[in-house]
């Protein structure tokens, strides 16, 4: 008898799969003044791996009980677009003709892909056939993984909004379309909208699936009063930064591990800190300064009066080995100043 290896035998596991079916969300009800909400589950676009039971028939192959092999499926528009085997380490050479069902694979490489097709529910029947010896046997496919599906909802309230930035055109699948951006300034109806894992749309066409991003509508300018780091929403320091004195757009503020920061985009936080302020109260008469040059140098007739209370604006900043609070742009009051 013909020893089937691993990779032999993942080459027949990976060539189809089981698969629990799920409808496709159908497309967006017309738009309503009231608004209508509903919530389906849709593929993830990706490549992930499944796992394959194999089923020894005898015929020339020999696999181990309990043996489990994995197939690639890759998900592309929302759709199950392919499986691949791979069949790296398989001892004979020659050309490789796997069967499952109905779909063939024929190649010397060491990774066959099928259609998307072969993935389906229940055991599949396959076979390999390496230069004229073939082998059979019966696999069934595990479930795709949960990161292989994403929460779809959409509403269908009307609206008018403004965009706040040049907002691209999208499809229902989040596939940046081939249309003009929108223009920053311009007014716009709204059909509803789509929320596709953690990325908002808004629906700008009654008949056709276009589509642009909240985040490209919706949210205000700040202005920022104290240079800024940008986070991750893990809170890691990432390699940009805002200067003091920029106006920025921001969609909303939000607490993470107690501390309040401002969205700046899909996945970039601020300080809040250093945009709303902290009330500080100050013990005496206090100068104003600016810096110049690379030192503090007071305002003309700027003196702030004891006891009143300030904005400061983040952290204390060092001039000339000096801390100073920020209180306005470009505007700093001694930290000793303060209560």
């Amino acid at each position: 008898m013909k020893k089937l290896t691993k990779s032999l035998v993942t080459a027949l596991s990976l060539a189809t799969a089981t698969l629990s079916v799920i409808p496709q969300a159908a497309a967006p009800a017309e738009a309503a003044t009231k608004a209508k909400s509903k919530t389906g589950t849709e593929y993830k676009d990706g490549s992930y791996t499944v796992m394959v039971t194999v089923k020894n028939l005898g015929n020339n192959i020999d696999v181990p009980n309990n043996f489990f092999p994995a197939a690639t499926v890759t998900i592309k528009n929302h759709k199950i677009s392919s499986v691949a085997i791979s069949v790296d380490d398989i001892d004979d050479a020659g050309l490789y003709y796997v069967q499952v069902n109905d779909q063939v694979a024929i190649g010397y490489q060491k990774t066959l892909t099928f259609d998307g097709s072969v993935y389906k529910n229940g055991l599949q029947n396959a076979s390999i056939n390496i230069s004229g010896d073939p082998s059979y046997c019966n696999i069934t496919f595990g479930d795709l993984p949960s990161s292989a599906y994403e929460t779809v909802t959409e509403t269908s309230e009307t609206a008018k909004k403004v965009v706040k930035r040049t907002a691209a055109v999208y499809d229902r699948n989040g596939k940046k379309t081939k249309d003009t951006a929108l223009k920053a300034g311009k007014t716009i109806s709204t059909y509803g909208s789509l929320t596709r894992g953690s990325v908002k749309y808004y629906k700008i066409s009654k008949t056709t699936n276009k589509y642009v991003q909240s985040a490209d509508v919706d949210g205000r300018y700040i202005t920022v009063m104290h240079n800024s780091a940008v986070y991750s929403k893990n809170l890691k320091k990432t390699t940009s930064s805002v200067a003091a004195g920029k106006k920025i757009l921001t969609f909303g503020r939000t607490t993470i591990k107690n501390k309040k920061y401002y969205q700046t985009g899909y996945n970039s936080f601020i300080s809040a800190s250093n945009v709303d302020g902290t009330t500080r109260t100050l013990k005496k008469n206090a100068y104003v300064y600016k810096k110049s040059k690379g030192k503090a140098v007071r305002y003309k007739n700027s003196v702030l009066k004891q006891n009143s209370q300030q904005q400061t604006y983040g952290s204390a900043v060092s001039i000339k080995g000096k801390k100073y609070y920020i209180i306005g742009v470009g505007k700093y009051v001694a930290k000793s100043d303060f209560k």
